[in-house]
């Protein structure tokens, strides 16, 4: 599929909101945007205190239904927290599901996701509860460069077992925004709530 294109930092009017969106980070899939209160103010930017979820809606809507007006660039410090660098999603499959991996599964999430690492060395992760709704954030800490999502995993397991123990229909992790200045994630299964990606 041949998708618009889309700018960082793009300002945008779209046709179900009469406010300004502003990309704050996208990928092929989805689009992660801020949005100009009546104040003219922007929701996220300088408001980094904290945590946040991210406004996100499906690229093709997204493409169809907005104008491009101008680009604002990001900032270094929006770059800093916004992390459009990062991956909007990771580590999912629908051959394990979390509360009942095991060796086997080990090793194959070890061969599948240990080469595919993420350009920072500390991130959080949010386990959900058994009725769906978001814990308590972990922070993961690598003393590289990068994580490997294979380690991310691996500490996944016992953080959402310890929330909740139903057995999930695959697994995933699906960016939120950040928190204490750090990208957040929320563990999930293989499709996200949202539904925007469902293979």
């Amino acid at each position: 599929m041949i998708y618009p294109k889309l700018n960082l930092g793009g300002i945008y009017q779209t046709e179900f909101d009469k406010r300004l969106f502003r990309i704050i980070g996208y990928d092929e899939y989805e689009v992660f945007y801020d949005c100009l209160w009546d104040n003219n103010k922007w929701i996220f930017s300088g408001n980094f205190t904290g945590k946040s979820i991210f406004f996100r809606m499906a690229r093709t809507l997204f493409s169809q239904k907005s104008k491009f007006i101008e680009v604002l660039p990001l900032s270094d410090k929006e770059f800093k927290y916004f992390r459009p660098d990062l991956p909007l999603r990771f580590g999912r499959t629908n051959k394990v599901n979390w509360n009942t991996i095991n060796t086997d599964d080990l090793t194959f999430l070890k061969n599948k996701f240990s080469p595919q690492k993420i350009n920072t060395n500390k991130i959080i992760i949010v386990p959900y509860g058994p009725k769906g709704a978001l814990k308590k954030g972990i922070t993961i800490e690598n003393l590289n460069k990068h994580i490997n999502q294979f380690e991310i995993i691996k500490q996944a397991i016992k953080i959402q077992e310890s929330e909740n123990n139903q057995i999930s229909n695959g697994i995933g992790f699906y960016r939120l925004g950040y928190e204490k200045g750090l990208p957040r994630y929320a563990i999930g299964e293989f499709i996200d709530q949202a539904n925007i990606l469902t293979k």
